[in-house]
């Protein structure tokens, strides 16, 4: 077996904060998070460094820096790293991501905000979320537009995703909005939701006609206050059963 040589970084125990330079890429940092995180460093003390290249730019442990200036501390110690070009934009995000994912900190919309600057069909559906946030979940804005399946997971974090079919997403989205309007979000949950959408793209093969015809029976059943309507083992199944009926009945009529 062959040996590689793995990059190494030094260690500095009292990097000064004053010469820490935070992201301008990373998730939002929450008050409360470092709030959190003060508790547990007066009583544990300073257990794991926070990361740094060689220019002072943080890549990770930016609530822990935000807690350390909460408690008046004038320096954290530090893991610095000099093969990381921070002044690239893209290289920075790219490290900052690949260390969150060890501690999974990020989630959907840190991943679709971030990458806006980079691919055009992100920037895309971070806008329409945000016009539609009230109505449909981040989560499911992403599957509506990207179809993810679970193996695409991967390509979304990397931000690699390209829109499939943007006036059939936009199809679905208008009628998951106006269901969650009619019957609120209790009634329209986000894992039916994100069912509708598979069903949508792996069995409608996006058939507008199918859907509009599940998208009734989808409002029969708010109506009627179906119990299936809310369970995740039930609602798909019965979904895929009057699809198949639907199709049976186009065949028969053709």
């Amino acid at each position: 077996m062959t040996n590689t040589n793995i990059k190494v970084g030094t260690f500095q125990a009292f990097y000064p904060i004053s010469e820490i330079k935070f992201a301008k890429v990373n998730r939002d940092l929450v008050e409360s998070h470092s709030e959190n995180f003060s508790k547990k460093l007066l009583k544990h003390h300073w257990m794991i460094p926070v990361t740094i290249s060689d220019k002072g730019d943080l890549m990770e442990g930016h609530h822990r820096v935000k807690t350390a200036i909460l408690l008046n501390q004038k320096t954290v110690p530090a893991y610095i790293v000099d093969w990381v070009d921070t002044d690239n934009a893209k290289e920075h995000l790219d490290s900052i991501i690949s260390l969150n994912n060890g501690n999974l900190s990020w989630n959907t919309l840190n991943y679709l905000k971030e990458y806006v600057d980079y691919n055009e069909d992100y920037k895309t559906v971070y806008d329409i979320y945000k016009a539609n946030s009230n109505n449909i979940s981040v989560g499911n804005i992403v599957n509506c537009f990207f179809g993810l399946s679970s193996a695409g997971v991967k390509e979304f974090k990397e931000g690699n995703c390209k829109i499939k079919d943007i006036d059939f997403a936009k199809f679905m989205l208008e009628n998951f909005s106006y269901l969650n309007k009619e019957f609120g979000k209790r009634k329209i949950a986000a894992y039916c939701v994100r069912e509708m959408i598979q069903i949508g793209y792996r069995k409608c093969q996006k058939d507008r006609k199918a859907m509009k015809h599940l998208f009734k029976k989808y409002e029969k059943m708010a109506i009627k206050n179906n119990l299936a309507i809310a369970s995740i083992s039930d609602f798909r199944p019965l979904m895929e059963l009057y699809l198949n009926q639907y199709y049976k009945r186009k065949n028969k009529n053709k």
